[in-house]
């Protein structure tokens, strides 16, 4: 198939004119992604998304189950039309996907209006081109998936303790799946106001995700990680790139939790 025929003959192609449009002093807030669902003529659902980063961008239509139908890329030259922000892109580059690409002859205005999180776009008002109508579509900003990193639980700040006389410590973290212990057999403590460099890694974990925690301490070395362990406090933190917590789960036991992602 023809890229004149992939790019016209679909239904959806028009929707990818119609998504680029800028404006120079809005590359900065329009950079990321942007998305719109819609529906084809045919009733079929389709999503439609554009990327913008710097002063390029790549558009993309989606189909059933997120199965690439169009896939377009190119430049974007932003400039005012009077009172209206205005977008054109050129250099264009059209195909069924990102590897089978060809050159599209042909320039695109839109005329837009960006606000927040919500980027209204007039198109195909520019000439007229066959099989693709005037139109005007409202994206909204895409959020981002964070990236999943290796949540390290750096250390416990032992602020007060119930314990009396020399004390044993088990800890357990778990995110998602992922549990992981920290138990050092023999080390115990003898006085409050000390930090035990726990230094857990659990890998896999984004940013906004929950990690839930067991601490339990003991006078006995051998009861520490059981359930017949003296003292034991449970509780959970959110997961930020750096960040610490603090719990209070008696009137005389006091502790910090202190974490970060790499």
């Amino acid at each position: 198939m023809s890229i004149d025929r992939l790019w016209f003959g679909l239904p959806l192609a028009a929707a990818l004119l119609s998504h680029p449009v800028l404006a120079t002093d809005d590359l900065g807030a329009l950079a990321g992604k942007w998305s719109v669902k819609k529906v084809s003529e045919q009733g079929q659902d389709f999503t439609q998304t554009i990327t913008i980063k710097k002063d390029k961008f790549v558009f993309q239509v989606l189909g059933a189950e997120g199965r690439v139908v169009l896939y377009a890329e190119g430049d974007l030259k932003l400039d005012k039309l009077g009172p209206f922000s205005a977008a054109h892109f050129i250099n264009l580059r059209a195909g069924a996907s990102a590897s089978d690409l060809q050159d599209v002859d042909d320039e695109y205005v839109s005329i837009y209006r960006l606000a927040g999180d919500t980027w209204t776009m007039a198109s195909s008002f520019d000439k007229e081109r066959d099989q693709q109508k005037p139109g005007v579509d409202v994206y909204r900003r895409a959020t981002a998936t964070p990236e999943p990193a290796t949540l390290v639980i750096d250390e416990i700040e032992m602020a007060d303790t119930p314990q009396s006389g020399t004390w044993f410590v088990c800890f357990e973290a778990k995110a998602g799946e992922v549990t992981r212990r920290y138990y050092v057999e023999g080390k115990g403590y003898d006085k409050n106001q000390v930090t035990i460099p726990v230094a857990l890694e659990l890998p896999k974990i984004a940013p906004g995700q929950k990690c839930s925690f067991r601490l339990q301490l003991d006078d006995v070395d051998a009861d520490v990680c059981t359930d017949e362990v003296d003292n034991r406090s449970t509780g959970e933190f959110t997961v930020s790139q750096k960040g610490a917590q603090a719990f209070k789960p008696e009137d005389n036991w006091r502790y910090t939790i202190r974490w970060h992602l790499k």
